[in-house]
């Protein structure tokens, strides 16, 4: 069956390609390393050599937030500006990052070169940003479609029961949640096509991307699923261990760190996975369409390049 084949392909390519994955992850952690550092140092200055500390030992206390005044403000600007730059700058290192991971994927790649996961991220880096940026911009209208007008019509409705309001809210939450993974689809089939067919446009890429998505709906569609939901239990792992740890000593907080890096970087390789296993599909789809040759001779092509 194509699904469990390529989900098994994925997987030894994403293994493969482990230190395209610790790469991505060191330049993540790198990214969060800057912005607590210096977080951590305006906490240490407006709450000072205080016992406030040991009230948030237990939790996050609003009294002690309360009690900060005029320093209160200065921490939300510097959390709110920090937390928008970090956004921007991971926005646009994931599309270097995932552009190499898809390089490092693909078909014939036997071996991991740092080289060309380099050189694929900064080849397919504005193609990939514009995908990502575009498919971002139609998840967010769809969304607003299919929460939003629903909610003002309800809200305009002073007659309409509250059982029937939860119905329609709880309707809307599942078709959303059932049309993200096929935008999913559309963009790592995209961005999968893009690494392998560098001198074509991104807008190229996008077409082949839904349109594959469509026509090999339901083997695609089944795989995602299954990749996503590998995706959310991790989350949830990750949910239900770490708010509830609370170290309160160095070696335990060292200790957390540790783990919660490692549950990060677990998540990392399993959408790595996903990036893989729709590649695999996708060339696995293309060879069996006879007399379609094109991609396999452009694959090794590029392979014996890249090896000579």
């Amino acid at each position: 069956m194509k699904i469990f084949s390529s989900l098994i392909s994925g997987f030894y390519r994403t293994f493969n390609s482990i230190r395209g994955v610790l790469i991505a992850w060191l330049t993540m952690f790198l990214l969060l390393v800057v912005f607590i550092y210096p977080l951590r140092g305006s906490l240490n200055s407006a709450f000072g050599n205080s016992m406030i500390t040991e009230k948030l030992a237990n939790g996050i206390d609003i009294e002690v937030f309360a009690d900060l005044g005029p320093v209160l403000q200065s921490l939300l600007s510097y959390i709110t500006s920090g937390f928008i730059l970090i956004y921007l700058i991971g926005f646009v290192a994931n599309a270097f990052l995932t552009a190499g991971l898809f390089g490092s994927v693909r078909k014939g790649k036997s071996k991991f070169s740092a080289q060309e996961f380099f050189r694929a991220g900064s080849r397919n880096f504005w193609s990939f940003l514009i995908i990502t940026l575009i498919i971002t911009l139609i998840t967010y209208f769809f969304s607003g479609i299919i929460i939003g007008v629903p909610m003002i019509i309800i809200t305009g409705i002073e007659t309409i029961s509250e059982r029937t309001q939860y119905s329609v809210v709880i309707a809307s939450v599942v078709i959303l949640l059932l049309m993200l993974p096929v935008l999913f689809l559309a963009a790592d089939y995209a961005r999968a096509w893009k690494s392998s067919h560098e001198d074509e446009s991104c807008f190229s890429a996008i077409g082949f991307g839904f349109s594959n998505t469509f026509s090999k709906f339901w083997s695609s569609y089944i795989m995602i699923l299954l990749l996503i939901a590998s995706q959310i239990i991790l989350g949830i792992i990750i949910l239900l261990i770490l708010p509830s740890w609370k170290p309160v000593t160095g070696g335990g907080v060292f200790l957390l760190l540790i783990i919660s890096q490692l549950l990060l970087l677990t998540r990392l390789m399993l959408k790595t996975w996903r990036y893989a296993s729709v590649t695999s599909l996708m060339e696995e789809t293309a060879s069996a369409i006879p007399g379609n040759v094109n991609f396999i001779q452009n694959e090794q092509g590029r392979s014996n390049q890249t090896e000579g």
